[in-house]
C-alpha cells in the first residue's frame, strides 16, 4: 500500500487519529498499521490492509463472494451470466465502464471504488492517465486476493484494504470520488453509508452508484431474506439528499438504476 493512501486512512475503531507503519516507508508490503491514540493493530499482507474489526458474518449474498470457484470465475462467467439475467438488454463491460467514468468527472484526489470485488471497475480506473490513485476496498479477503493477482497480471497499480461498510476508514475530505458499482444493494443501512460518504468527499467530489431497481413484492421478500436491499429511485433521492449530497442524476436502465451526487 502506498504512501499517498496511507496518509488518507483513520482508525475503524476510535475514528480519530490516522494510521501509520512501524517504520518510514513508502510503501508496505506486510507489517502491521498502528494508530497512535487508541494504539489498535491492523496488518497488512501482500499490500492489504485489513481494518475489519471483528469477524464478519456475512449474509447469504455474500458468502457466495468467499467460495474459490466463484471468485476465480467471476468477471469472465459470474458477473456476465447475472447482467444477462437481469438486464434488459445487457449493458457490456465496456459501456458500463464508461457510463461510470463520465459520471465521475475529474477527481482531483484519489478515487475509491467502494465493493470493489475482483477490482474490475479499479483496474481500468488506474489506467486512465490523469487519474489519480485509486483504492478498493471489500470486505471479501477471497475476493480483494483475486483482485491483487488480477492487478499484477494486468501491470496495473491499485491499493486495496479489507473494511466493512457503512464505516469508510478515510479521513473527513480526503477523497475526490467514491464509486459503488453494482453493489449498492448489498448496504443495509443506506443512510449511514451516505454520511460517510459526505464525509469523506471533498467538495465537489462525486459519488456514482448502481443498483438494481426493486422487483415485485414476492421476489424483493426472497432478496431481502438473502441478504439484499433493492431500492426505489425516491428512496435513493431522498437519502443522498438527507446526507447532504445534491445534483441528483439518474440513470433508468432496466433493471440497473444508476445515480450520481455530489459533496
Amino acid at each position: 500500500m502506498q504512501r499517498v493512501i496511507l496518509q488518507l486512512l483513520r482508525c475503524p475503531r476510535c475514528r480519530r487519529s490516522g494510521l501509520a507503519p512501524e517504520r518510514d516507508t513508502p510503501e508496505v508490503v506486510f507489517g502491521p498499521l498502528l494508530c497512535s491514540e487508541c494504539h489498535a493493530s491492523y496488518p497488512v499482507t501482500e499490500g492489504v490492509a485489513d481494518l475489519v474489526l471483528e469477524a464478519v458474518s456475512p449474509a447469504l449474498a455474500q458468502r457466495g463472494m468467499e467460495q474459490r470457484l466463484i471468485v476465480r470465475s467471476y468477471e469472465r462467467y459470474v458477473r456476465p451470466a447475472l447482467q444477462r439475467a437481469l438486464a434488459a438488454p445487457p449493458l457490456d463491460r465496456d459501456s458500463e465502464y464508461l457510463l461510470y467514468r463520465s459520471l465521475l468527472g475529474q477527481p482531483a484526489a484519489p478515487v475509491l471504488d467502494l465493493g470493489t470485488g475482483t477490482g474490475l471497475f479499479a483496474r481500468r480506473l488506474a489506467r486512465e492517465p490523469d487519474m489519480p490513485p485509486v483504492v478498493g476496498m471489500d470486505v471479501s479477503r477471497a475476493m480483494l486476493e483475486e483482485a491483487v493477482d488480477q492487478g499484477h497480471e494486468a501491470g496495473v497499480r491499485v491499493d486495496y484494504l479489507r473494511a466493512e461498510a457503512p464505516y469508510l476508514p478515510f479521513q473527513d475530505g480526503s477523497l475526490g470520488a467514491v464509486l459503488l458499482a453494482h453493489s449498492l444493494h448489498f448496504i443495509s443501512d443506506l443512510g449511514k453509508l451516505l454520511l460517510e460518504v459526505h464525509r469523506v468527499l471533498r467538495p465537489g467530489g462525486h459519488f456514482v452508484a448502481s443498483t438494481w431497481m426493486p422487483p415485485g413484492r414476492a421476489s424483493t421478500f426472497v432478496q431481502r431474506r438473502a441478504g439484499l436491499h433493492p431500492r426505489e429511485e425516491e428512496d435513493l433521492k431522498h437519502a443522498l439528499s438527507a446526507a447532504g449530497l445534491t445534483g441528483f442524476a439518474r440513470l433508468r436502465l432496466p433493471p440497473l438504476l444508476v445515480v450520481k451526487a455530489v459533496r
